[in-house]
Protein backbone atom coordinates (compact mmCIF):
# COMPACT_ATOMS: atom_id res chain seq x y z
CA UNK A 1 0.00 0.00 0.00
CA UNK A 2 1.31 3.85 -0.90
CA UNK A 3 2.37 5.90 2.47
CA UNK A 4 0.73 8.92 2.70
CA UNK A 5 3.06 11.82 2.21
CA UNK A 6 5.04 13.06 4.73
CA UNK A 7 4.06 16.19 5.45
CA UNK A 8 0.02 15.57 4.84
CA UNK A 9 0.14 12.87 7.67
CA UNK A 10 1.40 15.18 9.96
CA UNK A 11 -1.20 17.67 9.23
CA UNK A 12 -3.81 14.85 9.96
CA UNK A 13 -2.36 13.28 12.71
CA UNK A 14 -1.90 16.70 14.70
CA UNK A 15 -5.48 17.90 13.44
CA UNK A 16 -6.82 14.44 15.06
CA UNK A 17 -5.27 15.03 18.25
CA UNK A 18 -6.42 18.48 18.35
CA UNK A 19 -10.05 17.12 17.40
CA UNK A 20 -9.72 14.67 20.23
CA UNK A 21 -8.79 17.19 23.18
CA UNK A 22 -11.02 20.34 21.12
CA UNK A 23 -8.33 22.46 21.39
CA UNK A 24 -8.60 26.42 19.78
CA UNK A 25 -9.46 27.22 16.06
CA UNK A 26 -6.19 29.39 16.55
CA UNK A 27 -4.13 26.99 16.15
CA UNK A 28 -5.72 24.97 13.11
CA UNK A 29 -5.53 28.60 11.74
CA UNK A 30 -1.46 28.58 12.21
CA UNK A 31 -1.33 25.32 10.74
CA UNK A 32 -3.64 26.51 7.35
CA UNK A 33 -1.44 29.12 7.47
CA UNK A 34 1.69 27.17 6.95
CA UNK A 35 2.77 27.01 3.20
CA UNK A 36 5.01 23.60 4.00
CA UNK A 37 1.76 22.04 5.18
CA UNK A 38 0.14 19.82 1.66
CA UNK A 39 -3.91 20.11 1.47
CA UNK A 40 -5.89 17.41 -0.07
CA UNK A 41 -6.99 18.54 -3.39
CA UNK A 42 -7.83 15.27 -5.24
CA UNK A 43 -8.89 11.57 -5.20
CA UNK A 44 -5.67 11.09 -4.57
CA UNK A 45 -4.61 12.53 -2.02
CA UNK A 46 -8.13 11.16 -0.32
CA UNK A 47 -6.74 7.80 -1.30
CA UNK A 48 -3.93 8.48 0.59
CA UNK A 49 -4.84 9.55 3.56
CA UNK A 50 -7.19 6.30 3.50
CA UNK A 51 -3.84 4.06 2.91
CA UNK A 52 -2.13 5.13 6.12
CA UNK A 53 -3.08 2.45 8.26
CA UNK A 54 -1.00 3.81 10.98
CA UNK A 55 -3.72 5.92 11.38
CA UNK A 56 -6.53 3.97 9.54
CA UNK A 57 -6.37 0.16 9.93
CA UNK A 58 -4.12 -0.27 13.58
CA UNK A 59 -6.68 1.87 16.00
CA UNK A 60 -9.16 -0.87 16.63
CA UNK A 61 -9.90 -0.93 20.64
CA UNK A 62 -7.82 -2.93 22.72
CA UNK A 63 -8.78 -2.36 26.33
CA UNK A 64 -11.73 -4.43 26.28
CA UNK A 65 -9.54 -7.47 25.53
CA UNK A 66 -7.86 -6.06 28.49
CA UNK A 67 -10.78 -6.26 30.40
CA UNK A 68 -12.43 -9.57 29.48
CA UNK A 69 -11.83 -12.77 30.77
CA UNK A 70 -9.46 -15.09 28.15
CA UNK A 71 -6.02 -13.96 30.23
CA UNK A 72 -4.56 -13.44 33.46
CA UNK A 73 -1.81 -11.52 34.88
CA UNK A 74 1.25 -13.10 37.12
CA UNK A 75 2.03 -11.05 40.31
CA UNK A 76 5.20 -9.77 39.24
CA UNK A 77 3.77 -8.48 35.74
CA UNK A 78 0.93 -7.04 37.47
CA UNK A 79 2.82 -5.05 39.95
CA UNK A 80 5.07 -3.69 37.38
CA UNK A 81 2.03 -1.87 35.49
CA UNK A 82 1.32 1.68 36.21
CA UNK A 83 -1.89 2.63 38.18
CA UNK A 84 -4.74 2.81 35.31
CA UNK A 85 -2.91 -0.70 33.53
CA UNK A 86 -3.51 -2.18 37.32
CA UNK A 87 -7.38 -0.71 37.53
CA UNK A 88 -8.54 -1.83 34.14
CA UNK A 89 -7.38 -5.28 34.84
CA UNK A 90 -9.26 -5.17 37.95
CA UNK A 91 -12.15 -3.39 36.94
CA UNK A 92 -11.90 -0.37 39.00
CA UNK A 93 -12.60 2.63 36.98
CA UNK A 94 -9.58 4.15 36.77
CA UNK A 95 -9.24 8.37 36.22
CA UNK A 96 -6.74 8.58 33.13
CA UNK A 97 -6.04 10.69 30.51
CA UNK A 98 -4.08 10.43 26.33
CA UNK A 99 -2.70 8.25 25.05
CA UNK A 100 -5.42 5.79 25.13
CA UNK A 101 -7.96 3.75 22.80
CA UNK A 102 -10.67 6.62 22.93
CA UNK A 103 -7.90 9.28 21.62
CA UNK A 104 -6.74 6.82 18.76
CA UNK A 105 -9.34 5.50 17.78
CA UNK A 106 -10.65 9.25 17.21
CA UNK A 107 -7.58 9.76 14.83
CA UNK A 108 -9.22 7.36 12.47
CA UNK A 109 -12.35 9.07 12.45
CA UNK A 110 -11.35 12.06 11.97
CA UNK A 111 -9.07 11.73 9.19
CA UNK A 112 -12.88 9.67 7.62
CA UNK A 113 -13.99 12.65 7.89
CA UNK A 114 -11.84 14.98 6.47
CA UNK A 115 -12.12 13.11 3.40
CA UNK A 116 -15.61 12.65 3.63
CA UNK A 117 -15.30 16.73 3.88
CA UNK A 118 -13.16 17.37 0.75
CA UNK A 119 -15.21 14.66 -1.34
CA UNK A 120 -18.05 16.81 -1.47
CA UNK A 121 -15.63 19.41 -3.45
CA UNK A 122 -14.64 16.96 -6.12
CA UNK A 123 -17.42 16.20 -8.78
CA UNK A 124 -18.59 12.29 -9.33
CA UNK A 125 -17.90 12.08 -13.02
CA UNK A 126 -17.93 9.48 -15.48
CA UNK A 127 -13.94 9.23 -15.66
CA UNK A 128 -13.55 8.86 -11.71
CA UNK A 129 -16.65 7.51 -10.87
CA UNK A 130 -14.74 3.85 -9.45
CA UNK A 131 -12.77 5.93 -7.76
CA UNK A 132 -14.76 8.59 -6.33
CA UNK A 133 -17.13 5.67 -4.97
CA UNK A 134 -14.34 3.86 -3.54
CA UNK A 135 -12.99 6.40 -1.71
CA UNK A 136 -16.03 7.65 -0.40
CA UNK A 137 -17.08 3.88 0.62
CA UNK A 138 -13.99 3.41 2.37
CA UNK A 139 -14.10 6.43 4.23
CA UNK A 140 -17.96 5.15 5.10
CA UNK A 141 -16.64 1.74 5.73
CA UNK A 142 -13.42 2.46 8.39
CA UNK A 143 -15.42 5.45 10.29
CA UNK A 144 -18.55 2.80 11.15
CA UNK A 145 -16.08 0.19 11.99
CA UNK A 146 -14.07 2.66 14.30
CA UNK A 147 -17.47 3.32 15.70
CA UNK A 148 -18.64 -0.01 16.15
CA UNK A 149 -15.00 -0.98 18.07
CA UNK A 150 -15.98 2.47 20.32
CA UNK A 151 -19.14 1.42 20.89
CA UNK A 152 -18.27 -2.15 22.11
CA UNK A 153 -15.96 -0.83 24.63
CA UNK A 154 -17.48 2.06 26.08
CA UNK A 155 -21.35 1.67 26.05
CA UNK A 156 -23.59 -1.00 27.37
CA UNK A 157 -25.01 -4.04 25.18
CA UNK A 158 -27.72 -2.81 22.93
CA UNK A 159 -31.15 -3.51 24.38
CA UNK A 160 -34.11 -2.63 22.84
CA UNK A 161 -36.01 -1.15 25.37
CA UNK A 162 -32.88 0.92 27.12
CA UNK A 163 -30.50 2.35 24.00
CA UNK A 164 -32.29 5.09 23.10
CA UNK A 165 -31.36 6.46 26.71
CA UNK A 166 -27.96 4.59 27.09
CA UNK A 167 -24.99 6.40 26.47
CA UNK A 168 -23.15 5.35 23.49
CA UNK A 169 -20.47 7.12 21.92
CA UNK A 170 -19.17 10.76 20.04
CA UNK A 171 -20.69 10.66 16.31
CA UNK A 172 -18.98 13.04 14.56
CA UNK A 173 -20.10 13.96 11.00
CA UNK A 174 -17.61 16.64 10.12
CA UNK A 175 -13.66 17.24 10.50
CA UNK A 176 -14.65 20.96 11.82
CA UNK A 177 -13.17 20.26 15.46
CA UNK A 178 -14.99 23.84 16.40
CA UNK A 179 -18.14 21.30 16.34
CA UNK A 180 -18.91 20.50 19.88
CA UNK A 181 -18.63 16.60 21.06
CA UNK A 182 -21.83 15.10 22.39
CA UNK A 183 -22.40 11.70 23.21
CA UNK A 184 -25.11 9.73 21.20
CA UNK A 185 -27.85 6.95 22.61
CA UNK A 186 -26.58 3.87 21.69
CA UNK A 187 -29.69 3.41 19.18
CA UNK A 188 -28.34 6.29 17.38
CA UNK A 189 -24.80 5.14 17.20
CA UNK A 190 -25.35 1.72 15.96
CA UNK A 191 -28.19 3.75 13.65
CA UNK A 192 -25.08 5.30 12.26
CA UNK A 193 -22.65 2.51 11.99
CA UNK A 194 -25.61 0.84 10.08
CA UNK A 195 -26.15 3.52 7.63
CA UNK A 196 -22.50 3.78 7.18
CA UNK A 197 -21.87 0.67 6.42
CA UNK A 198 -24.84 0.10 4.02
CA UNK A 199 -24.17 3.26 1.92
CA UNK A 200 -20.76 1.73 1.69
CA UNK A 201 -21.52 -1.43 0.25
CA UNK A 202 -23.25 0.54 -2.43
CA UNK A 203 -20.40 1.64 -3.79
CA UNK A 204 -17.40 -0.08 -2.78
CA UNK A 205 -16.11 -2.20 -5.53
CA UNK A 206 -16.81 -6.42 -5.75
CA UNK A 207 -13.57 -7.00 -4.61
CA UNK A 208 -10.41 -4.69 -3.01
CA UNK A 209 -7.13 -4.87 -4.51
CA UNK A 210 -5.85 -5.49 -1.05
CA UNK A 211 -7.48 -6.52 2.16
CA UNK A 212 -5.94 -3.03 3.63
CA UNK A 213 -8.83 -1.45 1.85
CA UNK A 214 -12.80 -2.65 1.96
CA UNK A 215 -14.72 -4.03 -0.47
CA UNK A 216 -18.69 -5.15 -0.48
CA UNK A 217 -17.86 -7.85 0.90
CA UNK A 218 -16.06 -6.36 3.47
CA UNK A 219 -18.61 -3.90 4.26
CA UNK A 220 -21.05 -6.71 4.73
CA UNK A 221 -18.95 -8.68 7.39
CA UNK A 222 -19.12 -5.21 9.10
CA UNK A 223 -23.04 -5.41 8.87
CA UNK A 224 -22.82 -8.80 10.42
CA UNK A 225 -20.54 -7.72 13.28
CA UNK A 226 -22.54 -4.80 13.81
CA UNK A 227 -25.97 -6.81 14.15
CA UNK A 228 -24.63 -9.81 16.26
CA UNK A 229 -23.22 -7.63 18.31
CA UNK A 230 -26.96 -6.12 18.50
CA UNK A 231 -28.31 -9.71 19.08
CA UNK A 232 -30.16 -8.58 15.81
CA UNK A 233 -29.68 -12.42 14.99
CA UNK A 234 -32.05 -12.43 12.12
CA UNK A 235 -30.31 -9.61 10.08
CA UNK A 236 -26.69 -11.07 11.44
CA UNK A 237 -27.38 -14.52 9.62
CA UNK A 238 -27.89 -12.64 6.23
CA UNK A 239 -24.97 -10.99 6.30
CA UNK A 240 -22.85 -13.27 7.07
CA UNK A 241 -24.25 -15.37 4.45
CA UNK A 242 -24.16 -13.15 1.92
CA UNK A 243 -20.01 -12.90 3.06
CA UNK A 244 -20.08 -17.03 2.42
CA UNK A 245 -21.66 -17.13 -0.22
CA UNK A 246 -19.05 -14.71 -2.07
CA UNK A 247 -16.20 -16.27 0.11
CA UNK A 248 -15.92 -18.95 2.41
CA UNK A 249 -11.92 -20.19 2.34
CA UNK A 250 -10.76 -21.35 5.82
CA UNK A 251 -7.10 -22.30 6.14
CA UNK A 252 -6.58 -26.09 6.73
CA UNK A 253 -4.48 -25.85 10.06
CA UNK A 254 -3.37 -29.17 9.07
CA UNK A 255 -1.69 -28.17 5.16
CA UNK A 256 1.90 -26.65 6.55
CA UNK A 257 2.03 -24.41 3.37
CA UNK A 258 -1.17 -22.53 4.85
CA UNK A 259 -0.49 -22.64 8.93
CA UNK A 260 2.87 -23.52 10.19
CA UNK A 261 1.90 -24.93 13.68
CA UNK A 262 5.08 -24.98 15.47
CA UNK A 263 6.22 -21.85 14.34
CA UNK A 264 7.00 -18.71 16.55
CA UNK A 265 3.83 -16.97 14.40
CA UNK A 266 2.02 -20.00 12.71
CA UNK A 267 0.26 -17.64 10.26
CA UNK A 268 0.70 -15.34 7.41
CA UNK A 269 -0.47 -11.86 7.80
CA UNK A 270 -3.09 -11.30 5.08
CA UNK A 271 -3.67 -14.69 5.16
CA UNK A 272 -6.89 -16.45 2.98
CA UNK A 273 -9.22 -15.81 5.90
CA UNK A 274 -8.46 -11.60 6.10
CA UNK A 275 -12.13 -10.13 4.76
CA UNK A 276 -10.70 -6.36 6.10
CA UNK A 277 -7.36 -6.09 7.92
CA UNK A 278 -7.39 -4.13 11.47
CA UNK A 279 -5.16 -4.42 13.98
CA UNK A 280 -5.57 -4.00 17.93
CA UNK A 281 -3.92 -0.80 19.22
CA UNK A 282 -0.78 -1.81 21.40
CA UNK A 283 -0.35 0.44 24.33
CA UNK A 284 -2.16 -1.43 26.43
CA UNK A 285 0.87 -3.90 28.27
CA UNK A 286 -1.88 -6.54 30.06
CA UNK A 287 -2.41 -8.20 26.71
CA UNK A 288 0.93 -8.08 24.98
CA UNK A 289 2.50 -11.91 24.53
CA UNK A 290 4.85 -11.66 26.96
CA UNK A 291 2.71 -10.84 30.10
CA UNK A 292 -0.72 -12.25 29.10
CA UNK A 293 -1.57 -16.06 30.27
CA UNK A 294 -4.08 -18.08 29.18
CA UNK A 295 -6.72 -18.88 31.39
CA UNK A 296 -6.30 -22.71 32.04
CA UNK A 297 -9.87 -24.01 31.92
CA UNK A 298 -10.47 -21.89 28.75
CA UNK A 299 -6.81 -23.52 27.23
CA UNK A 300 -7.79 -26.86 28.78
CA UNK A 301 -11.16 -27.00 26.30
CA UNK A 302 -9.29 -27.55 23.88
CA UNK A 303 -9.16 -30.84 22.11
CA UNK A 304 -5.93 -32.93 22.48
CA UNK A 305 -6.37 -33.46 17.92
CA UNK A 306 -7.57 -29.92 17.81
CA UNK A 307 -4.38 -28.32 15.99
CA UNK A 308 -5.27 -24.43 17.69
CA UNK A 309 -4.18 -25.37 20.73
CA UNK A 310 -0.63 -25.97 19.41
CA UNK A 311 -1.20 -22.86 16.71
CA UNK A 312 -2.59 -20.43 19.35
CA UNK A 313 -0.48 -21.32 22.07
CA UNK A 314 3.29 -21.56 23.50
CA UNK A 315 4.07 -23.41 26.39
CA UNK A 316 6.39 -21.34 28.47
CA UNK A 317 9.12 -22.74 30.95
CA UNK A 318 7.54 -21.19 33.79
CA UNK A 319 4.40 -23.96 33.50
CA UNK A 320 1.95 -20.62 31.65
CA UNK A 321 0.57 -20.75 28.38
CA UNK A 322 0.75 -17.49 26.15
CA UNK A 323 -1.11 -16.39 22.90
CA UNK A 324 0.63 -16.73 19.52
CA UNK A 325 -2.36 -17.10 17.20
CA UNK A 326 -2.84 -13.76 15.60
CA UNK A 327 -3.89 -13.64 11.99
CA UNK A 328 -1.36 -10.50 12.30
CA UNK A 329 1.88 -12.66 12.14
CA UNK A 330 3.19 -10.83 14.57
CA UNK A 331 3.01 -10.27 18.57
CA UNK A 332 0.63 -7.65 17.03
CA UNK A 333 -3.27 -8.53 17.46
CA UNK A 334 -5.07 -8.85 14.98
CA UNK A 335 -8.96 -7.49 14.57
CA UNK A 336 -10.68 -7.36 11.41
CA UNK A 337 -13.78 -9.52 10.61
CA UNK A 338 -12.53 -13.04 8.70
CA UNK A 339 -14.36 -16.34 7.15
CA UNK A 340 -13.81 -18.18 10.22
CA UNK A 341 -15.76 -15.18 12.43
CA UNK A 342 -18.65 -15.21 9.97
CA UNK A 343 -18.97 -19.38 9.69
CA UNK A 344 -19.67 -18.58 13.59
CA UNK A 345 -21.84 -16.15 13.29
CA UNK A 346 -23.66 -17.45 10.82
CA UNK A 347 -24.01 -21.07 12.94
CA UNK A 348 -24.88 -19.52 15.93
CA UNK A 349 -27.93 -17.46 14.04
CA UNK A 350 -29.09 -20.55 12.82
CA UNK A 351 -29.20 -22.61 15.91
CA UNK A 352 -30.89 -19.50 17.21
CA UNK A 353 -33.96 -19.64 15.07
CA UNK A 354 -34.30 -22.85 15.04
CA UNK A 355 -32.27 -24.64 12.18
CA UNK A 356 -29.82 -26.79 14.65
CA UNK A 357 -28.36 -29.03 11.38
CA UNK A 358 -27.51 -26.18 9.47
CA UNK A 359 -25.69 -24.39 12.07
CA UNK A 360 -24.11 -27.71 13.03
CA UNK A 361 -22.65 -28.07 8.82
CA UNK A 362 -21.32 -24.57 9.22
CA UNK A 363 -19.60 -26.09 12.76
CA UNK A 364 -18.21 -29.04 10.99
CA UNK A 365 -16.85 -27.36 8.03
CA UNK A 366 -14.61 -24.76 10.37
CA UNK A 367 -14.17 -27.40 12.90
CA UNK A 368 -12.57 -30.36 10.37
CA UNK A 369 -10.05 -28.04 9.30
CA UNK A 370 -8.74 -27.20 12.64
CA UNK A 371 -8.39 -30.51 13.87
CA UNK A 372 -6.27 -33.37 12.86
CA UNK A 373 -7.26 -34.78 9.65
CA UNK A 374 -9.64 -37.60 10.38
CA UNK A 375 -10.09 -37.04 14.01
CA UNK A 376 -12.79 -34.56 13.92
CA UNK A 377 -16.77 -36.26 14.85
CA UNK A 378 -19.30 -34.06 13.35
CA UNK A 379 -21.05 -32.13 15.98
CA UNK A 380 -24.90 -33.75 16.33
CA UNK A 381 -27.18 -32.51 19.12
CA UNK A 382 -30.90 -32.69 19.34
CA UNK A 383 -31.63 -29.62 22.28
CA UNK A 384 -31.39 -26.01 20.84
CA UNK A 385 -29.25 -24.91 23.66
CA UNK A 386 -26.63 -28.14 23.58
CA UNK A 387 -25.76 -26.82 20.10
CA UNK A 388 -25.90 -22.89 20.95
CA UNK A 389 -23.49 -23.92 24.16
CA UNK A 390 -21.70 -25.75 22.03
CA UNK A 391 -21.27 -22.43 19.05
CA UNK A 392 -20.70 -20.09 21.83
CA UNK A 393 -18.05 -22.00 23.33
CA UNK A 394 -16.11 -22.72 19.63
CA UNK A 395 -16.89 -19.13 19.45
CA UNK A 396 -14.41 -18.15 22.11
CA UNK A 397 -11.88 -20.49 21.46
CA UNK A 398 -11.56 -19.91 17.50
CA UNK A 399 -11.66 -15.70 18.29
CA UNK A 400 -9.01 -15.07 20.97
CA UNK A 401 -7.76 -11.25 21.28
CA UNK A 402 -9.50 -10.22 17.93
CA UNK A 403 -11.39 -7.18 20.20
CA UNK A 404 -14.48 -9.44 20.74
CA UNK A 405 -15.10 -11.14 23.66
CA UNK A 406 -15.70 -8.25 26.25
CA UNK A 407 -18.73 -7.43 23.68
CA UNK A 408 -19.70 -11.35 23.90
CA UNK A 409 -20.03 -10.89 27.65
CA UNK A 410 -22.26 -8.19 27.57
CA UNK A 411 -24.57 -9.38 25.05
CA UNK A 412 -24.46 -12.77 26.09
CA UNK A 413 -25.43 -11.68 30.06
CA UNK A 414 -27.92 -9.70 28.46
CA UNK A 415 -29.80 -13.24 27.65
CA UNK A 416 -29.20 -14.36 31.21
CA UNK A 417 -26.03 -16.63 30.74
CA UNK A 418 -24.69 -14.72 34.10
CA UNK A 419 -20.92 -15.26 33.20
CA UNK A 420 -19.01 -13.76 36.13
CA UNK A 421 -15.59 -12.39 35.56
CA UNK A 422 -13.39 -12.90 38.69
CA UNK A 423 -8.95 -11.97 39.17
CA UNK A 424 -7.16 -13.03 42.31
CA UNK A 425 -4.62 -10.34 42.88
CA UNK A 426 -2.20 -10.22 46.46
CA UNK A 427 -4.58 -12.69 47.80
CA UNK A 428 -7.62 -10.06 46.99
CA UNK A 429 -10.46 -11.55 45.22
CA UNK A 430 -12.11 -8.67 42.03
CA UNK A 431 -15.06 -9.69 40.64
CA UNK A 432 -17.26 -8.45 37.68
CA UNK A 433 -20.69 -9.48 38.12
CA UNK A 434 -23.03 -9.61 34.84
CA UNK A 435 -24.72 -6.52 33.87
CA UNK A 436 -22.95 -4.07 35.95
CA UNK A 437 -22.45 -0.79 34.54
CA UNK A 438 -18.56 -1.39 34.35
CA UNK A 439 -18.85 -3.07 31.24
CA UNK A 440 -19.16 0.09 30.07
CA UNK A 441 -15.69 1.18 30.33
CA UNK A 442 -14.82 4.91 31.54
CA UNK A 443 -13.61 7.58 29.08
CA UNK A 444 -10.92 9.47 29.43
CA UNK A 445 -10.78 12.57 31.73
CA UNK A 446 -9.34 15.24 29.30
CA UNK A 447 -12.05 14.14 27.60
CA UNK A 448 -14.74 14.45 30.36
CA UNK A 449 -13.22 17.50 31.22
CA UNK A 450 -12.81 19.29 28.11
CA UNK A 451 -16.01 18.65 26.80
CA UNK A 452 -18.44 18.95 29.49
CA UNK A 453 -19.92 14.92 28.28
CA UNK A 454 -21.19 12.65 30.89
CA UNK A 455 -19.08 10.07 32.18
CA UNK A 456 -20.14 6.38 32.31
CA UNK A 457 -22.19 5.65 35.68
CA UNK A 458 -20.24 3.73 38.04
Amino acid sequence: MKKTKKHFCFLTIYLALFVTFHTSCNKYLDIQANKNQVVPEDLTDLQQILDGSQNINFNFCSIGEVSADNYFLKQKVFDGLNEVGRKFYTWENPVYNFNNDWAKAYITVYNCNLVLDKIKEIKRAEANKNDWDNVKGSALYYRASQYLSLVWTYSKAYQDDTSPKDLGIVLRSTSDFNVKSERATVLKTYRVIVDDLLAAADILPDKAIHVMRPSKITAYAGLARAYHSMAKYDSAYYYSDKVLSVNKELMDYNNAAEVKILAAYPFTRFNKETLGYFELVTINAQIGVNNANIDSNLYQSYHVNDLRKQAFFKMNADGYVSFKGSYAGSANLFGGPAVDEMFLIRAECAVRKGSIREGMDDMDYLLSRRYKIGSYLPAHFELQEEALDFVLGERRKELLFRGLRWMDLKRLNEEGRGIQLKRNVNGKEYMLKPRDNKYALPLPEDVIMATGMLQNPI
